[in-house]
């Protein structure tokens, strides 16, 4: 099981974000002292970091953790200017969530941080007779080896990290480009239409399946 570092001096938020991922399958540490939060970096997966502490700022601490490691980190915050934000992606920080937020949404972003972070670390994803090299940026189908762009890539990741399931369009297209919000489904559509016609020029044009109202997958039985 994955381990959240939670660094937050409310208690009651503490407590609450703790339990909730802990019922959820993780493990967490909830230092009440910031001081050393670097090394306890250094036992964790993730960090949830707020900015206002009464002990110290989440900006410097991000800081000196990045100085040693690039664990995950995931500002929590009251603070909403676009200025805190910027700072907080310059220091190193992976994401960035506003208070108030959902609990599922934080739980789903501090996965979708640990598949990359995953992903960033394995050479290869295997399915079958498929093979995705992250490293070289090419599919290997078989005897047939296909040259990826950054996001054909990035299409494949998702599908490979979600073998089991059937992917929504809003999730990929958020997993692709971080904020559906700023991204026309046109755009998506177009480098889906582009890799599934690459696809199909070496034999296999059926290898991302359409599931009708529910979104995309890898077709069972073909590679898996």
């Amino acid at each position: 099981m994955s381990t959240v570092l939670i660094i937050e001096d409310n208690e009651n938020i503490r407590k609450e974000v703790s339990s909730y991922f802990e019922l959820n399958g993780f493990f967490t540490i909830c230092p009440v002292d910031i001081k050393n939060v670097d090394q306890l970096a250094e036992k964790a997966d993730a960090v949830l970091l707020d900015i206002n502490l009464q002990e110290g700022d989440g900006f410097s601490i991000c800081k000196k953790i990045r100085e040693t490691s690039q664990i995950p980190i995931l500002f929590v915050t009251g603070r909403d200017s676009e200025k805190d934000e910027l700072c907080a992606i310059a220091l190193g920080g992976d994401d960035y969530l506003r208070k108030p937020y959902s609990l599922p949404v934080l739980l789903a972003k501090v996965k979708r941080m640990l598949e990359r972070n995953t992903t960033n670390c394995t050479e290869e994803l295997v399915l079958g007779d498929a093979v995705l090299n992250i490293v070289k940026g090419q599919l290997k189908l078989k005897n047939e080896v296909l040259e990826l762009s950054k996001n054909e890539m990035k299409l494949l990741s998702c599908l490979f990290l979600n073998k089991d399931r059937t992917v929504p369009k809003d999730e990929f297209i958020e997993y692709l480009w971080e904020n559906k919000l700023y991204v026309d489904e046109n755009i998506f559509n177009v480098n889906l239409s582009r890799l599934r016609k690459r696809l199909s020029d070496i034999g296999h044009p059926d290898f991302i399946e359409t599931v009708p109202r529910l979104g995309y997958r890898i077709r069972r039985g073909n590679y898996l």
